[in-house]
């Protein structure tokens, strides 16, 4: 993992490691959160998204995309009992190269393209790896 890391983002460059924070331990695990509100943008040129796989040990599917990015802390209140956590969020701004046939299009009933941005929250246990130095990833 972190040879890829090193490879996107610069092996000369420390990182920095963002997650999704997990819900207090009486929080419902599975329920309606809405956005309390957007923390911060997180300007990083360059990052890499790690994503856990099922398998009976840690193993991580990751990732980089080079189109326009946005990424974002945000704090979750959820619906049925007001647990508050953070949560990191990803905006894909460009996804005109991206697989006209991805779930996330026929989901939302739109297009690929340079004008249709997709939106997700990481789960927790995702991460996002971003450049440690304020001029490369500032929050």
């Amino acid at each position: 993992m972190l040879e890829f890391v090193d490879k996107i983002i610069g092996s000369d460059t420390k990182h920095s490691i963002l997650s999704t924070s997990k819900p207090t331990p009486t929080a419902t695990p599975l329920q309606k959160y809405t956005i309390l509100e957007v923390s911060h943008e997180i300007h990083t040129p360059k990052w890499v998204a790690c994503h856990p796989l099922p398998y009976p040990y840690a193993i991580y599917y990751c990732h980089y995309i080079a189109t326009g990015t946005k990424v974002f802390k945000v704090t979750l209140v959820g619906d049925e009992n007001g647990d508050k956590m953070e949560a990191l969020g990803m905006c894909h701004l460009d996804t005109s190269e991206w697989n006209p046939d991805h779930i996330v299009f026929r989901q939302l009933g739109v297009k690929a393209g340079k004008n249709t941005p997709v939106c997700h929250f990481f789960p927790v246990n995702h991460l996002l790896w971003v450049p440690e130095e304020p001029s490369k990833a500032t929050m």
